[in-house]
């Protein structure tokens, strides 16, 4: 008698492997990495890059050796963990700050549950999220070139690098309206990528390209994107702010086509799809309006991360038909 395996559900089949996957989702990110080296120098970006994906692989190698378990660090998992971290980060942070976050993506974020395929949170926003609530104020410190500071005349040193406000922390305070006389053209800036925010969530055009490829290619669905931006959009539009604005302010971007259309961390069904993007939004958008933080994306997924066992629980997937 043959022996009968089981394994843990979702039972789809994919001709494409882990590996193929993540080298896909890598190789999206790169746009938005380059154009954040690119814009805010090597001198800010380069290090803390290289250190959160270095440290990724690196914990995730320690942990497997750690608990003699198989080396899981070429399935490229890690490595994509690492480089949304480190995109997520302020430009010019301190070098620890990487190593931590990726430390706590790691073992806290995904080793813990048992690993790939197990983790129920994104293991890159856990990483950014304890960093944020242990360091808000270095991860609430913007660099840029003086020239690109909101409000800062276009004169002097134009390569020195200033602290400045986001967008976003300029229009919480503020308001939109006073962020518009200090910047007009905001949108047009927001949508090439030149206003101060971390490393590779400035430029909507740059992550946009690259979701594109991701979605041409099969990797990714619309359903998450689509309904994220419209549950955000919706309830700006409630405050009576601008839902463009916000779509491309801050990471919504990163964090509305990268990180909520994790294939672990988001539920299997369309029905559960739309509740979870919606959900997300909303939050993110809650999060701007009435919270005391100007960002929502991290914490707006992570929520509907944990209701994710129960959507799929409430909507499951079935598989064939019951006949009469």
């Amino acid at each position: 008698m043959s022996e009968l395996i089981v394994t843990p559900s979702p039972h789809l089949r994919s001709p494409l492997d882990v590996p193929q996957v993540m080298t896909r989702v890598f190789l999206s990110l790169l746009p938005a990495a380059v154009w954040g080296v690119a814009f805010f120098g090597l001198k800010l970006t380069l290090l803390p890059l290289l250190l959160s994906v270095l440290g990724a692989v690196g914990f995730e190698a320690l942990d497997c050796l750690l608990f003699r378990k198989p080396l899981s660090i070429f399935d490229g998992s890690a490595l994509v963990t690492g480089l949304l971290l480190g995109l997520s980060l302020p430009p010019g942070v301190p070098f620890w700050i990487p190593i931590v976050g990726s430390g706590v993506a790691i073992i806290l974020g995904k080793q813990m549950f048992g690993g790939l395929g197990q983790n129920i949170f994104n293991p890159a926003l856990v990483g950014r999220a304890v960093l944020f609530i242990s360091w808000p104020g270095i991860m609430t410190s913007w660099r840029v070139r003086e020239i690109w500071a909101l409000g800062a005349p276009m004169v002097g040193n134009g390569w020195d690098t200033v602290t400045t406000a986001t967008p976003l922390g300029i229009s919480k305070l503020q308001g939109y309206g006073a962020l518009l006389q200090l910047e007009p053209r905001i949108l047009w800036r927001l949508f090439v990528g030149t206003v101060p925010g971390c490393i590779g969530e400035i430029s909507a055009i740059a992550l946009l390209g690259g979701f594109f490829y991701l979605l041409f290619t099969g990797i990714v669905r619309w359903d998450i994107p689509a309904f994220y931006f419209l549950g955000l959009a919706a309830t700006v539009a409630i405050a009576g702010q601008n839902p463009l604005y916000h779509i491309l302010a801050g990471g919504a971007i990163l964090g509305g086509c990268f990180m909520a259309t994790d294939y672990v961390t988001s539920p299997v069904t369309f029905k559960g799809k739309i509740i979870f993007g919606l959900g997300a939004g909303i939050f993110t958008g809650i999060i701007r309006w009435l919270g005391g933080y100007p960002e929502g994306v991290t914490f707006g997924i992570l929520i509907m991360n944990a209701l994710v066992p129960f959507l799929d629980r409430l909507l499951p997937r079935r598989f064939g038909v019951k006949k009469a």
